[in-house]
């Protein structure tokens, strides 16, 4: 006898065995007891959720024996016919391959005959999104009229792509992807029922592998087991190609504390594994949400598909870090994943994102509270008494205001700049997280009058180019004010590109701006 895959065999054959869709199983039962039975029903949902098992279970309630009935007796001639897609009056339709108008044509003249041996005619449609439009128009034409032995029943994934006039004629019930915990649980049944044994991890993996769909998992699950061979989660990360949870835990330990070596020796044992970039990238990401939901909402346990045994060890690693440093790492590793989809070198493009990601250092989050004028205290020893600034705004090009010569840095020097630059980093921050990101490589290394040079390494020219667009530099600039309280002008050079400026004497300075002002010229040859 030919082997029977387990989805095949594990199909729901009534309506408790429809698994975490009880909203829809209720209802169609009450509706077969009642006798209001409607001509046309949606099933719309992700896939291997219960769709076309649940308008078999249908149309089996509809036709049984000893039915209508709420609960198919799966015994009669037409319950076991229908079960075995024998029936003549359980007719399924792929669409995705008779989506034309001449099959539908054809489907209109079919229903017009009385059913051959049952009460009911019912005619299943799967991926009905997928017909034309003309033969949604020819379809319409049958709703609209049905023989009152025929039943419809619609089956989509896509229920956006199915015309309002057809939704306006059906009766429509929504599928939700199954928990992972009713999947697990119906995993185990099935393990019992081989006589297998199984590691609940091993399960819980698969589980959260098939991402809500019950056919899935159970596939995995006809996948992964050997027969006479216990079940463990080492055999099902070698079969899925997908991390273990210990090694999501430890990539993601290394990324949070920019461990850049102990990261490219992980990615370089997980590529020898034969570990997809996108699939490592994916998990590391799903691994950072959890982090997220337990750093904001530690009560949502629920939501976090973690096995039992591992649940406390990330509830741990999720305490040490910033929920808004999570947030900003899984924004920059979803849009690696967009990067990822399209390179022709998917290993060196992950790569290159966790080493920058490992720059995006932890920084102190800006002090809540009013800004004040004066330089802080820890700036006021080096400087000269000063006016407070007139405005509070900085002016979009240092010097384009008059009243921007009101606010001479007669006292400002680098050691102040450099004494408040955490504190400009971290106003840089609540502005712009990205730019925050590509100043991290810069440092203050030069004042000359108010234009404050920052230098970059070499390898970092990335960088600078970035900072040096005039919205980032707008950004910075509007930091240093709201910092220092005085406007300054940002130039951003490489070490050793150019001969670094020399602070002038102070009285120097103020000589100068008193008979030039302070408008900034550049001279060029």
């Amino acid at each position: 006898m030919a082997y029977k895959a387990l989805y095949r065999e594990w199909r729901p054959k009534s309506f408790r065995e429809v698994i975490g869709q009880d909203h829809v199983s209720i209802t169609l039962q009450n509706a077969v007891s009642s006798g209001r039975i409607a001509h046309a029903y949606l099933f719309s949902g992700p896939r291997g959720t219960g769709k076309t098992s649940s308008a078999k279970v249908l149309a089996k309630a509809l036709n049984c024996k000893s039915g209508p009935t709420a609960e198919p007796c799966n015994r009669c001639d037409a319950c076991v016919a229908i079960t075995n897609g024998n029936s003549l009056d359980v007719i399924e339709i792929d669409a995705a391959s008779n989506r034309g108008i001449d099959e539908i044509r054809d489907l209109r003249e079919r229903v017009k005959f009385a059913p051959s041996e049952n009460r009911y005619k019912v005619y299943i449609i799967d991926e009905v999104h997928m017909l034309t439009t003309e033969a949604f128009n020819a379809l319409l034409k049958t709703l609209e009229e049905p023989p009152s032995q025929v039943i419809f029943v619609l089956a989509t994934t896509e229920p956006h792509k199915i015309p309002a006039t057809i939704l306006s004629r059906v009766q429509r019930f929504d599928f939700k992807r199954i928990g992972v915990s009713d999947i697990v649980q119906r995993l185990k049944d099935v393990m019992a029922e081989l006589g297998g044994e199984a590691d609940e991890d091993a399960l819980f993996l698969i589980g959260r592998k098939a991402e809500g769909g019950m056919r899935d998992a159970i596939s995995l699950l006809d996948q992964c087991y050997q027969v006479g061979a216990r079940l463990d989660t080492g055999r099902v990360v070698d079969v899925l190609g997908s991390l273990a949870e210990e090694e999501v835990f430890s990539l993601a330990a290394k990324l949070l504390t920019s461990d850049v070596t102990g990261i490219m020796a992980q990615l370089d044992s997980l590529m020898l594994k034969g570990k997809e970039p996108g699939q490592v990238l994916k998990e590391l990401t799903e691994h950072l949400r959890n982090l997220l939901i337990l750093n904001t909402a530690p009560d949502a346990l629920s939501l976090i598909p973690v096995s039992r045994e591992f649940l406390p060890k990330v509830k741990e690693q999720s305490t040490g870090v910033p929920a808004e440093r999570l947030v900003e790492l899984i924004s920059l590793l979803i849009k690696t994943d967009g990067e990822l989809r399209f390179s022709s070198q998917p290993r060196i493009t992950l790569e290159v994102a966790l080493i920058s990601l490992c720059a995006v250092k932890q920084a102190p989050l800006p002090e809540k509270r009013e800004r004040q004028a004066a330089i802080p205290e820890a700036g006021k020893a080096a400087m000269k008494p000063r006016p407070e600034p007139v405005t509070e705004t900085v002016p979009e090009t240092v010097g384009e205001k008059q009243g921007a010569s009101e606010s001479k840095p007669a006292g400002l020097n680098l050691e102040v700049v450099r004494a408040e630059w955490k504190k400009v980093m971290a106003l840089v921050r609540k502005a712009s997280i990205g730019i925050h990101a590509l100043l991290i490589e810069g440092s203050p290394s030069s004042l000359a009058g108010n234009l404050l040079t920052i230098s970059f390494k070499a390898k970092n020219s990335f960088h600078r180019d970035k900072v040096e667009q005039p919205e980032n530099k707008k950004i910075v600039e509007q930091a240093l004010f709201s910092a220092l309280g005085y406007p300054l002008g940002i130039k951003c050079e490489i070490d050793g590109e150019a001969t670094r400026h020399t602070e002038p004497d102070d009285d120097i300075v103020n000589q100068t701006y008193e008979i030039f002002g302070q408008e900034l010229v550049e001279i060029k040859d």
